[in-house]
């Protein structure tokens, strides 16, 4: 019956949001970026854009199964029907240190490009501005080969105060351990903890080398 709750769990139980967000939106955020960094380099590699065209086709056939039939037989050249194929599987492990630098990147280019932007504004306004958007452009950026101390002794407090079965980090435990290695009163130690326990590679990610 539509509307009952029966449809409501049917529903919530495919985890079409996330479906969406992943499958959809991150996938065609991914291709955008990936075509951005590549404008002055000769631009995308031809083999890889049909590499997504074919994984972004599998992950819509289940809901839009004749459009995505068309773009594996006619723009893809497939020769077997598209609901003959396998759901995509990646071809290698994922690099995790490699995907969080390049979201790292991707937000500092975002920074520099939003600062930028706030100069400008400044200028046609009339206002002084340490920049002239007539002068080329460059950024350096330096990247540490390893945490400061204090931000080592932080991740070993977390790895700490990990828990495996729950998945959880036991902060009260977090807080004894920063006593002990007297950075409780550091007032960088817990925006630190708490800005690496959201990320991805951790807590979670402990086989990754961090130096």
């Amino acid at each position: 019956m539509r509307g009952s709750n029966t449809d409501i769990l049917s529903v919530s139980s495919t985890f079409y949001k996330d479906a969406l967000k992943y499958g959809f939106f991150e996938l065609q955020s991914a291709r955008d970026w990936y075509r951005e960094i590549t404008a002055d380099a000769g631009g995308m590699h031809v083999d890889l854009v049909k590499y997504w065209i074919e994984i972004a086709a599998l992950l819509a056939t289940p809901i839009a199964p004749h459009f995505t039939e068309h773009l594996w037989s006619t723009v893809l050249g497939k020769p077997r029907s598209i609901q003959f194929a396998s759901w995509p599987a990646p071809a290698s492990t994922v690099n995790a240190a490699a995907v969080e630098a390049g979201n790292y990147m991707r937000g500092t280019i975002k920074t520099i490009r939003d600062a930028e932007l706030t100069l400008i504004k400044k200028l046609s306004r009339g206002k002084s501005a340490p920049y002239d958007p007539k002068k080329p452009k460059a950024v350096r950026v330096y990247v540490a080969s390893k945490f400061p101390e204090w931000q080592n002794k932080c991740v070993e407090a977390v790895r700490e105060a990990y828990d495996g079965e729950t998945q959880k980090v036991d902060d009260a435990k977090v807080r004894e351990i920063l006593q002990k290695k007297g950075l409780l009163k550091d007032k960088r130690a817990m925006p630190f903890i708490q800005l690496f326990k959201v990320k991805p590679w951790s807590p979670r990610r402990f086989d990754l080398e961090w130096n």
